[in-house]
Order: C-alpha cells, then structure tokens, then sequence
C-alpha cells in the first residue's frame, strides 16, 4: 500500500506533472546519474485526505537492481486544494536527494512513516528500498 492513512486511492496525479519532475530531478542531479545508468521515477497520488509523492532512483541497466525510494505524504482537509502542497513535497524530495548523493555510504533507511515540519507544513517520509513501479504494476494485476 502507497498511502500512509490506507485512505481510498482518489487518482493518479497527470503524468506530465510526473514527467517535469522527472526532469526537474535528472537535470539536478545529472553528474551523480552514472552516465544514465541511473533515473527517476516519479509517482504522485492523491487519496482521500492525503497527499503522496514518490521518488525513486532506479538503476536502468539492471532492472533486478534495488531502488533508493523516498515517499512523502501530507494531510489533506475535505475540499482542500492539493496543487498548493506539491512544491514544497517535491522541495522535500530534493531535499533528501541532496543528503543522500553527499553522503557516499548513505544507508539510512526508514521503513516506517516519520513525521517532519518541513516549510512550516508538517509532512511524513520514509525511504526505503521498494520499486513502486512494479507494486503499482502488481495492485493493477489484482485489480482486474
């Protein structure tokens, strides 16, 4: 499960939203991407109440390779407009990367949710190693 609250799944946020990030990401980071041995792959979804945005650095020459995944979640009110919480999450994001590609031997993964005030909004991350790609892909299987 993606969302931090099992909250009903709402919908996908547009593609094109996760594509800019992508890039935003790729171009960020370009010189610690191995020469394109390495991307971003980039969720967003929307859940009732809830926020989450998914970022995860895959290794694009070995598909069996482990993810480096980060997720960030934030509450949402009934009505509240999502679209003025995106960047800052994706400011999150950028946040985490930046520690994890200064620190070489960074292993500090959190499997379970933490709580962080982040730009004065509290949010909830957690990184760890899943490939959300193919759990999306499995949910969808078993939705059928």
């Amino acid at each position: 499960m993606l969302s931090r609250t099992d909250s009903p799944f709402l919908l996908d946020l547009p593609l094109e939203w996760s594509t800019t990030v992508k890039e935003l990401l790729e171009t960020s980071y370009q010189a610690q991407l191995d020469n394109k041995t390495r991307e971003f792959e980039v969720f967003g979804r929307l859940h009732k109440g809830e926020l989450v945005v998914i970022a995860s650095l895959i290794n694009t020459k070995d598909k069996s390779s482990i993810p480096t995944t980060y997720f960030v979640s934030i509450d949402l009110t009934d009505g509240q407009d999502y679209t003025k919480n995106l960047d800052s999450l994706v400011d999150s994001i950028g946040g985490f990367f930046d520690t994890y590609f200064s620190t070489p031997e960074w292993m500090d993964y959190k499997d379970s949710w933490e709580e962080e005030e982040f730009k004065g909004q509290k949010i909830f991350y957690k990184i760890n190693r899943e490939n959300v790609g193919l759990t999306i892909m499995a949910d969808q299987l078993l939705n059928q």
